[in-house]
């Protein structure tokens, strides 16, 4: 059969689109399905969106199917209450549900964001999906909205990773610990840790894209991300160390 293209299909909410990042083909006999994924988050869910689908494209998994509901700003108590989203869910027929809040809401508000990823937990359940829980990364120089609580990245971080991991425990769920990788990637090259971030200190560089998209590979196949030879635009120096550390990250918790 033909190699297809990559190919983009709209779906009838903002922000949201499925992928299909290689061949559109019945697997052979022995080889696993292909797997169906949906992301569902705002604009930290969007910043990463073209590295993962390039990531997964450059694969052996490249024809994975990839939706993503990232309308900016959005909880997922707003998710939780979004009939798109929830009827996406239920209908959608996928192996994975990814599941992130608004950067501060798991610090600030740490039970909000587990009522609410409890809740969509029971609907990912209910679906027969699994869920994974994209945990993120504090800000570069701290919560300036909130200083007195955030006054720097690592207090910021530490409440983000615990918030994560004890919704992930809740719900028995899986744990993409990107923002873990992200802090580590921070101690071990203070220069590259800080050209993760755009220049508002918050969302994601290619850098910081392509690091989550390495802990999700990892999460979502179960295989090593060093082995990867994409490195989204990196230097072979800069793919190397993020592709070691979400390794040892994302391992080191199965």
């Amino acid at each position: 059969m033909p190699l297809k293209n990559l190919f983009i299909i709209l779906i009838a909410y903002s922000c949201a689109f499925t992928t299909s990042v290689g061949q559109n083909k019945k697997p052979a006999s022995g080889e696993d399905e292909s797997k169906k994924i949906l992301f569902v988050g705002n604009s930290y869910t969007g910043g990463i969106r073209k590295a993962v689908i390039q990531l997964i494209k450059a694969s052996p998994h490249s024809d994975t199917q990839l939706t993503f509901i990232n309308p900016g700003g959005k909880t997922l108590a707003f998710h939780l209450g979004n009939k798109t989203t929830v009827e996406k869910i239920q209908r959608g027929e996928f192996d994975f549900v990814v599941l992130q809040d608004q950067s501060q809401t798991p610090a600030i508000f740490p039970e909000k964001f587990k009522k609410a990823a409890v809740g969509l937990d029971k609907v990912i359940d209910q679906s027969g999906a699994q869920t994974v829980f994209y945990q993120t990364w504090g800000r570069r120089d701290g919560d300036k909205q909130n200083s007195k609580m955030f006054p720097d990245y690592a207090s910021m971080q530490k409440t983000l990773s615990k918030s994560y991991a004890d919704a992930a425990k809740t719900c028995k769920a899986t744990l993409a610990p990107v923002g873990d990788t992200w802090s580590a990637v921070r101690k071990k090259d203070s220069k590259l840790g800080l050209a993760l971030y755009q220049k508002d200190g918050s969302h994601p560089s290619n850098k910081g894209a392509y690091l989550a998209a390495c802990v999700f590979y990892a999460t979502f196949f179960e295989e090593d991300p060093r082995k990867l030879a994409f490195i989204g635009g990196l230097s072979e120096a800069e793919a190397k160390l993020i592709r070691e550390l979400a390794s040892k990250h994302s391992f080191s918790r199965r």
